[in-house]
This record gives C-alpha cells, sequence and structure tokens, in this order.
C-alpha cells in the first residue's frame, strides 16, 4: 500500500484518484476543443465594402503582414498569412476561422530569408495563394522558393520548383486544366508546370521590351487562357498566351518604383472580363477591361474614407465580388464587384 503521510492509500482510493484525473483531463479537452472559434468577417461600413474583417496578431483570425488571398468555389477564403508563416481558411458562409496550416521551420539565429527549409508543410513568408481545378491549395513558399500544394484541410500533398530553383517568386496561378504558372520575381520570368509539378516552360528576362520583365508580381488568366502578369517595375500589365508568346500590353498609371509595400497582385472576374490590380503604395485598386482601358478605382468608400491602407493581395468569387488583403491593417475586405 501507498502512503500519504499517515493514511495508507487503499486500491478503492486509487481508483477513485485515477478517475478523478481522467475526469479532469476530459474537461480540460472539452473546453479547448469547445472554445468558440472567432468571427473574423463581419458586415462592411459601408458601400461598397460588403464584409471585412481581421487584426494584427498571431492567433487563430489574426494576421501579420498577409499578402495573397484565394475563394474556392464553396465562398471559403484562404490567406497567406505571411509574416505568420501560415495560411488561415476563413468559412465563406459565416465568416468564422476554420483552420491553418503551415507555420516556419525555426532555426536558430540567422535571417529568416536565408534560411531554406526542405521540411514538407513548412512556410517561409507564403506570399500568394491559389485554388486548383482539383479544389487543392496552391502555396508560393516565397523564402523556401518552391510551390507547395496542400488539401482544403491543409494536408501537405506534394512539393515543386523551378529546375534551377526559384529565386523570391511572388505570384501563383492555376489554369483549368491544372497547369501552373509561377511569377519568379528574382529571375525576373514566368515558370510553367504541368498538373504533376513538372517544368515545362520558362520565359522572359530583365529587361524592358516585350516578354522581358522586370520584377513580375501579380498573375491572373482569362477565360480563353491567356496570361496577365503585372510587371512591377515596368509599370504594365503584359499579356501572354499560355505558351508563353506576347499577346499585348499596357501602361499601368500609379504604380512606384518603391520596394516597400509595393507588391501589385491581379485577380481577373471572367464572367464580367475585368482585371483588377492592387497598388499598396497608392492605396487603391485599378479595375480594367480586358482591353487595358481603366474602368475605374477604388480608394474611398461613398463617405469618401479611405478603403485601404496597402492594398496587396485580390480574388475574385464566382459572383463577381473582389477581395482584397490589406496587408498594413491585416484585414480581409469584401467588395461589390466592379461590373
Amino acid at each position: 500500500m501507498l502512503k500519504i503521510g499517515e493514511h495508507e492509500l487503499t486500491k478503492k482510493d486509487l481508483i477513485a484518484a485515477a478517475v478523478f484525473v481522467l475526469v479532469a483531463i476530459t474537461l480540460v479537452w472539452v473546453m479547448v476543443g469547445s472554445k468558440p472559434k472567432p468571427t473574423v468577417l463581419l458586415p462592411g461600413a459601408g458601400d461598397p465594402v460588403l464584409l471585412q474583417g481581421g487584426i494584427p496578431g498571431a492567433q487563430a483570425g489574426q494576421f501579420n503582414y498577409p499578402r495573397g488571398i484565394a475563394v474556392d468555389g464553396d465562398g471559403d477564403i484562404y490567406v497567406a498569412d505571411s509574416r505568420n508563416h501560415r495560411i488561415e481558411k476563413i468559412n465563406g458562409k459565416d465568416g468564422k476561422y476554420a483552420l491553418e496550416f503551415g507555420g516556419f521551420f525555426k532555426v536558430d539565429g540567422g535571417d529568416p530569408k536565408k534560411i531554406i527549409s526542405t521540411v514538407p508543410g513548412k512556410l517561409n513568408e507564403p506570399n500568394d495563394v491559389t485554388i486548383g481545378p482539383d479544389n487543392m491549395v496552391y502555396v508560393l513558399d516565397t523564402w523556401n522558393g518552391r510551390v507547395q500544394v496542400f488539401s482544403p484541410k491543409g494536408k501537405e500533398k506534394r512539393v515543386f520548383t523551378a529546375d534551377d530553383g526559384f529565386f523570391a517568386p511572388r505570384g501563383i496561378v492555376v489554369d483549368p486544366s491544372g497547369f501552373v504558372f509561377v511569377a519568379d520575381t528574382g529571375k525576373h520570368r514566368v515558370v510553367k508546370f504541368d498538373p504533376k509539378g513538372k517544368q515545362v516552360r520558362a520565359w522572359g528576362t530583365k529587361g524592358d521590351k516585350e516578354g522581358e520583365f522586370n520584377e513580375p508580381i501579380g498573375l491572373a488568366l482569362d477565360q480563353a487562357g491567356n496570361l496577365y502578369v503585372a510587371d512591377r517595375l515596368n509599370f504594365r500589365v503584359q499579356v501572354f498566351n499560355s505558351d508563353g508568346q506576347y499577346v499585348k500590353e499596357w501602361d499601368v498609371k500609379g504604380w512606384s518604383k518603391e520596394q516597400i509595400d509595393m507588391e501589385p497582385h491581379l485577380a481577373l472576374d471572367k464572367v464580367h472580363s475585368l482585371l483588377y490590380a492592387t497598388d499598396g503604395r497608392g492605396k487603391k485598386v485599378y479595375c480594367f477591361k480586358l482591353d487595358g482601358s481603366l474602368s475605374s478605382t477604388l480608394e474611398n468608400d461613398a463617405q469618401g474614407r479611405p478603403l485601404f491602407m496597402v492594398p496587396i493581395g485580390a480574388a475574385v468569387d464566382n459572383s463577381g465580388n473582389l477581395y482584397v488583403m490589406d496587408a498594413a491593417a491585416a484585414k480581409i475586405l469584401k467588395i461589390k464587384g466592379q461590373f
């Protein structure tokens, strides 16, 4: 028998203690497991904002300089929560935080941008995220120099990169057949992969001529399969067919040569043939027709209040509504489509 002081513990005492511990553990598990999921999206503050939400932080439903954003066919939202090194999923129906995946592979010391992690599923400042035709989630793992593919529940499926590696890739899009296009920003090119992640083509070099780039970032695809590229430091959008042949271009007045907060992303409304382009430094989102003419500029609400602090990521849902990721405000804005 065990003794506590002068008291001897019987078998009955030990069983009772074990039961008490199990009950306590169960209660804690239930309390933690049933903790309400935070609501991220709330009604907007006025026209044209339909919904908005998010605050700075590292907890569920919070963001740290979020960049890319994507919306799947069910209306669920995926955010490249860049400096929290993760993807957060928000339920599109009730606006609540659903889950997260990724996480930084920690190494003692050193610049995170110089730490290359080969651990599958871990992320290092993901810049962009998009949804494939298979409903898989494609993440541009920027400072690990790779693309990672996850299930909608965050299970890692596969990893791939360019034959000669990426350098700070920033934009990704997937066509209806599963071909993947990546803006390899630091190498001033676009790289195309087949649905299995094998490189099939790359085009572009640093320059300002047709088919050349100077830090390409955002990508978008239209109904015909043409690829739109935000050619950042050439202050233009270039358009190519799916094989990389130059089609046309137009200037974007307002894009800045500044590095900080200047990461233009693109989103295409295929139903209404509109292309949205963000301008982080200018605190605006431009809406273009596909001939390159400027249709409208989103900058203020109906009361004249600024809509954005640093808009970067952009996505369009099946109804033509625009989602903008405001990196500095750490929030999502759902905005009425400009058609």
